[in-house]
Parts: structure tokens; sequence; C-alpha cells
């Protein structure tokens, strides 16, 4: 039997993105940044695109889907984006809406399902999503759906996992999933190539991907001693994560 959103949604209420990497949950400020910092010392992609986009289209009202901790939301906030955030789980939602108010930034927060977003259309400028997407029973639906709330003209962020990669080949030899324990993984982990995705945003005006991050925070000691013009190098070519960016 296909799994279901309740499937995917009583997952990832039990597995907080983010907190497994943690000793417990963020208290203070100072906490919820070194929590980043480890964040985006592996997701290194992330920053500049943060810069890029706030930097190009200053104080432009963005929506992000599955915000987990609040980690991208907070980087959002804090380069002064009109943030709207959401996640279809309880948890992730009251996490970022604390992590938010103990680091003193501003978004509004709320629980949501991207297959049926409950937003008007063309209401946002941005729409940022990464790595949840591919977590949906229908990733194709939730990519009509960011059209659809899309403003003409705005601009879609989105990371999906890449099937030809380095790390859909190690996860696949090895047998293990690509989120989740062996014993407990994501009920829905989707892998996509660029002609398929190609063929989801085909009703964009625009749509380009890149490819990049090699492999994470699961490979430990090779992660470490890898030199890190080797790691985005090699990110470039056999990365998992397909990066598009696509306009209305």
């Amino acid at each position: 039997m296909a799994a279901t959103l309740d499937d995917v949604k009583n997952f990832w209420t039990q597995n907080l993105n983010g907190l497994k990497f943690l000793e417990s949950f963020p208290k203070n400020a100072e906490q919820f940044w070194t929590a980043s910092d480890f964040r985006y010392k592996y997701h290194y992609h992330l920053p500049p695109l943060f810069d890029r986009i706030s930097r190009d289209q200053p104080g432009a009202s963005l929506l992000e889907i599955g915000c987990g901790m609040g980690d991208d939301t907070a980087q959002w906030a804090k380069r002064d984006m009109q943030v709207t955030a959401i996640d279809l789980t309880e948890p992730a939602v009251e996490c970022t809406k604390q992590r938010l108010r103990i680091c003193g930034l501003d978004a509004e927060v709320k629980q949501g399902n991207a297959e049926h977003l409950d937003f008007p259309d063309n209401t946002f400028d941005i729409v940022y999503s990464f790595g949840v997407l591919h977590h949906s029973p229908d990733t194709p639906k939730t990519i009509v759906e960011v059209l659809r709330v899309l403003k003409p003209g705005g601009k879609a962020l989105i990371m999906l996992y890449n099937r030809k990669s380095l790390n859909y080949a190690v996860h696949r030899v090895l047998n293990y999933p690509f989120d989740g324990s062996r014993k407990d993984p994501c009920p829905v982990e989707h892998t996509y190539t660029k002609e398929q995705i190609m063929e989801m945003f085909k009703n964009f005006s625009t749509s380009n991907i890149s490819v990049d991050y090699l492999f994470g925070t699961g490979y430990g000691t090779v992660n470490r001693f890898m030199p890190i013009f080797l790691h985005r190098s090699l990110g470039k070519s056999i990365g998992w994560h397909l990066m598009i960016e696509a306009v209305k």
C-alpha cells in the first residue's frame, strides 16, 4: 500500500528535522545559532543563496514550505524578508516559533499542507522549500501549488533529491534510507532526474537546475577528512541536491 500524507506527518512529528543532531532542544539564542552553524557547515551552498536573493529582492514576501527547526526561516527573517513559514507538523511549528521569539526575529508560522496550500493565488514573491517536497506523496501536485501562489514573475527556490548522484548510489547499494534509521525510515523518499524536474516545472516561464552538496553528516569520517575544495567540486557534478530556480 502506498504511503499517505498522514504517514509522512506521523514520521516527521516523531523525527523533527535537525533535532537528532543536537543533545537537547536549544534554550537560548546562542544555542540556536550554534545549531545553524552546524547545519551550514555541511549545507554551505545555502548562505550564498540567502544573500543573493535578499539582495536582489529586498523585503520580498517569501513562503517557506517545511520549516523544520526554523534554521532557514531565521536566516530569511534576519535578512528582513517578509516570511511566512509552514510545516506539516505541530512540533516543527512550535520549535520555529520559539526560535524566532528567542532570537528576536519576526515571521508568521503555522501548520500547512504543501499539496493544498492555504493561500490565495498570486500571493508571494518567492516560494522556498529545501529538502521537503520530495517527501510528499504527490510531489508534482506541490509544484502546481507553488506556481499557483506565486505572483506573476515570482520565483520558486526548491531543492529535490538527485537520483543521478553519489549519495543515491551509495544508499541503494547499502539498502539504507535517505532519512531516518533502518528501523524507522521516512515513508516517502522520492528522487528525481533533471528531465523529470523539467517536466514538473514545464508551466513556469523559466527553470534552471544546478547540482550541489556531495554528501552530508551521515558520512562521518569521510566528510571530516575530505578537503572542502574536493567536496564542492564533486558536488557540482554528482551531488545529492538538485537546486531549482524557476520563474512564474
